[in-house]
């Protein structure tokens, strides 16, 4: 390795072996979504203190020693906004992180902005400068130039001293414990797992189409078959029927019109595959229909939102963190109309005890 690539198993094992030693490994992906169901990816970089190298995804060696730092709950894995790049890792390595620290998740603990991108919280955190100069860099190609292996480098080379200083940070500010908790939440499987077919129809935008239970019915059918397809053929889940098309056959229970990308006779079988699905969903009985995944609330719950809202701004700003890392609008609209749904995170933890408990004494709705 004299050019900062990792292009052998020797090589990754020493960088790993280090890591271990030292008890962390910073990470990276570099990748490209083009034409595929997941992303391709290009790079993984890695870095303990003082030393960093790119991991060549290309060169065709299997990433073992990676994946067992990856499950090593000795060794804590420094990301930056760290869910995407896990994800991809796991299907790389084959293996499930544990011992996460996510230092945009950190930086909101620690008096910065929730979503602080990494270039921005490096400048105001430690004073480290990136330059911004290889964004349009195709990761996939070979060779690589030493400007752009050293860009991809420097996503990692400053994490573990970025690290150090958001846990003073956290430290004065007394938010440590609720930071742990919340990185805790890292180690669970379930969060790699590939996405369900069953549960896709939950991510369709259906704008103001107004669906009842049985067309609900027909677009978690028809969702899920594009969710299967797109993995069979490999292929973006929209490149197999884009959203407004799902939305349209679930309204008119039919295939009307299907908008894709397919080549060849695939766009007939799609057809075909996507008429099957809506017969199989119309012939459900009614009470396996399922209700609209977006509650619609009533005008009471949707006013004492507004008022939590207001008083949730006011106890972050209050405790100097952001107020999106203790409760989206959605997760206090929620809580409002329910208190006792114990699954609701303001129910339970630091958020209950910083807003939830208080919340619900105020604003929830009998």
């Amino acid at each position: 390795m004299t050019d900062g690539m990792i292009r052998t198993a020797a090589d990754l094992a020493a960088i790993c072996a280090k890591a271990k030693e030292e008890g962390l490994l910073s990470l990276d992906t570099e990748f490209v979504w083009r034409s595929t169901y997941r992303p391709q990816l290009g790079l993984v970089q890695a870095g303990t203190r003082g030393s960093a190298a790119a991991i060549d995804c290309l060169a065709g060696f299997a990433p073992s020693a990676l994946g067992e730092i990856l499950a090593d709950a000795s060794v804590v894995k420094i990301l930056h906004d760290a869910r995407q790049d896990l994800t991809h890792l796991r299907h790389y390595t084959g293996a499930y992180p544990v011992n996460v620290f996510d230092t945009q998740l950190a930086a909101a603990f620690a008096g910065f902005p929730g979503g602080i991108g990494l270039q921005k919280l490096l400048f105001d955190a430690i004073g480290v400068g990136l330059p911004k100069t290889e964004t349009l860099t195709d990761w996939m190609r070979r060779p690589l130039t030493a400007a752009q292996i050293e860009y991809a480098l420097d996503d990692v080379r400053y994490l573990p001293a970025l690290m150090d200083e958001l846990l003073k940070r956290c430290d004065a500010a007394g938010t440590r414990a609720w930071l742990e908790e919340d990185l805790a939440k890292y180690d669970d499987p379930s969060l790699y797992a590939d996405a369900c077919p069953q549960e896709a129809w939950k991510r369709i935008k259906t704008g103001r189409a107004k669906l009842d239970s049985r067309a609900f019915a027909v677009l978690r059918s028809v969702a899920a078959l594009r969710e299967e397809l797109a993995r069979e053929w490999n292929i973006p889940r929209t490149w197999a029927g884009d959203d407004p098309s799902l939305v349209r056959m679930a309204l008119e229970k039919r295939v009307s019109h299907l908008a894709h990308r397919l080549r060849g006779s695939l766009g007939d079988v799609a057809r075909a595959k996507y008429s099957k699905s809506i017969a199989s969903a119309m012939a459900l009985p009614e009470e396996e229909c399922p209700s609209n995944p977006r509650p619609h609330y009533i005008r009471e719950v949707q006013e004492a939102a507004d008022e939590a809202l207001a008083w949730l701004r006011a106890k972050a700003d209050a405790i100097r963190i952001d107020p999106g890392l203790i409760a989206s609008r959605a997760t206090v609209t929620a809580f409002v109309d329910d208190a006792e749904d114990e699954t609701n995170p303001l129910a339970s933890g630091w958020r209950a005890e910083v807003a939830g408990r208080e919340m619900a004494s105020r604003f929830a709705v009998e």
